[in-house]
């Protein structure tokens, strides 16, 4: 079968493709950024078109394509002609879960991290997981994706309608905070896709300090059938000892932050109701290491620290900056900001302001729009709620106003910020030289 994937360079994209490759199946696409993912596609053998043209498909049995690929676009149109079938990524993942024992991990915040947590433990434990997650990680063969056996570990997008229709056995719903709302058509459809989930799934467990879903296996930091009992934290190291159906029990975290133990807990939660060895899952915590862009310290010269982070709601900023004032106590922090989606800032710009004060300096450019329209809505709206924050419309002219001096400088958003980041750390070495 050949299977043509639009905008096959996303990080979901590009681990079903690999999926695909490896099934045997002929995997072509088209994306025209040549990003890593892109490269790394190319480097395992599969062809990549640059230019969205109808000759691009020729053969081609099944389109699959992002949601950012409009109807307009010439390889579906040319598709439609031909009578090609033409799918969504997400219709697609559906499809191909159901060759799988399924573990899924979904919700608004941290669902990157709880998957890569949860396909940690499974390997530590000797099991064999095929692993679908939303960035990469080093512990997977292909960075965001690893050919296992039939149990399968997977993040499970809840930004589209449909995606109950994964139907995964086991299932975490880290919390629900309204994003995407504006994919679905009321508040209450958004709710329903994750509470038809829950209801689907043989065990649930989902977020004590929220009242949404019923009938669950609980986790929280005050409260849940899992919670925090107390925590020693010594820099990136954090020392728990957390409640349990099953008596009280201590163990080693080796990343920071208080989300990343509430990440725990949902992992530590599932597998105990699963029957896996205790003893054997909690150790595994002791080397975690985090996905690419979660708290990834790209440069250290001992005076000047920078963070590259994929925080891009009020919820996740707030949690990447008290973690850095946790780990670097003492030393000023300044953010550098890209905000992610207009209809997400629209919903929450003023969210956005509070959690960002908690840096000492702020630097705020443009929205990276992902496809969406500028409507109404800038980030300068949020700069202009802080005192101490700088709106730079361009990103590319953040660093004619930074000043290179000790600290923490953190790049957050979901976007292209990164590469900022990367001048950034380029100019430090050159004046070090």
């Amino acid at each position: 079968m050949k299977i043509h994937f639009l905008g096959i360079g996303g990080i979901g994209m590009s681990a079903q493709a690999l999926h695909e490759h490896f099934r045997g199946n002929e995997v072509t696409g088209t994306d025209p950024y040549i990003s890593e993912r892109v490269k790394y596609l190319k480097h395992q053998g599969i062809k990549v078109f640059h230019n969205h043209k109808p000759e691009n498909i020729d053969d081609t049995d099944l389109i699959v394509r992002t949601p950012a690929v409009s109807e307009d676009n010439p390889e579906v149109k040319i598709a439609k002609e031909r009578k090609i079938p033409v799918i969504t990524r997400l219709q697609h993942h559906i499809q191909i879960m159901k060759d799988f024992k399924r573990l899924g991990v979904t919700g608004t915040d941290g669902k990157t991290t709880t998957t890569s947590m949860l396909a940690h433990v499974l390997l530590k434990l000797g099991m064999n997981p095929t692993v679908f997650l939303g960035s990469t990680h080093p512990e997977l063969e292909h960075g965001n994706y690893r050919k296992g056996g039939n149990l399968c570990v997977f993040e499970m997008d809840e930004s589209q309608p449909g995606f109950s229709d994964y139907a995964p056995e086991y299932l975490i719903v880290t919390n629900i905070r309204g994003d995407h709302i504006e994919n679905f058509k009321n508040y209450e459809e958004y709710i329903e896709n994750f509470k038809s989930s829950c209801s689907k799934a043989k065990l649930c467990i989902s977020n004590a300090e929220e009242n949404i879903l019923r009938k669950t296996i609980t986790f929280g930091i005050e409260k849940g059938n899992y919670h925090l009992i107390s925590v020693e934290k010594k820099m990136y190291n954090q020392f728990i000892k957390i409640s349990t159906p099953f008596g009280n029990k201590r163990f080693k975290l080796s990343v920071p932050g208080t989300h990343n133990i509430l990440n725990a807990l949902a992992v530590i939660a599932l597998t105990f109701e699963m029957g896996l060895d205790q003893e054997s899952v909690l150790s595994a915590f002791g080397d975690y290491v985090l996905p690419g862009r979660r708290f990834q310290i790209s440069y250290d010269d001992g005076e000047i620290i920078i963070i590259d982070d994929y925080s891009h709601t009020p919820v996740e900023i707030e949690s990447l900056l008290k973690t850095a004032r946790e780990v670097f106590n003492g030393k000023e922090i300044t953010v550098i900001f890209q905000p992610h989606r207009y209809t997400r800032l629209k919903r929450e710009w003023k969210d956005f302001a509070k959690s960002l004060t908690i840096a000492d300096n702020i630097f705020i450019t443009e929205v990276y729009g992902a496809f969406e329209e500028k409507d109404g809505i800038s980030a300068k709206n949020v700069a202009e709620l802080i005192d101490n924050a700088l709106f730079v419309g361009d990103k590319e002219n953040i660093l004619k106003y930074l000043k290179v001096k000790p600290g923490v400088y953190i790049f957050a958003g979901a976007g292209d910020i990164i590469n900022v980041s990367k001048i950034f750390k380029n100019m430090l070495g050159g004046l070090r030289v």
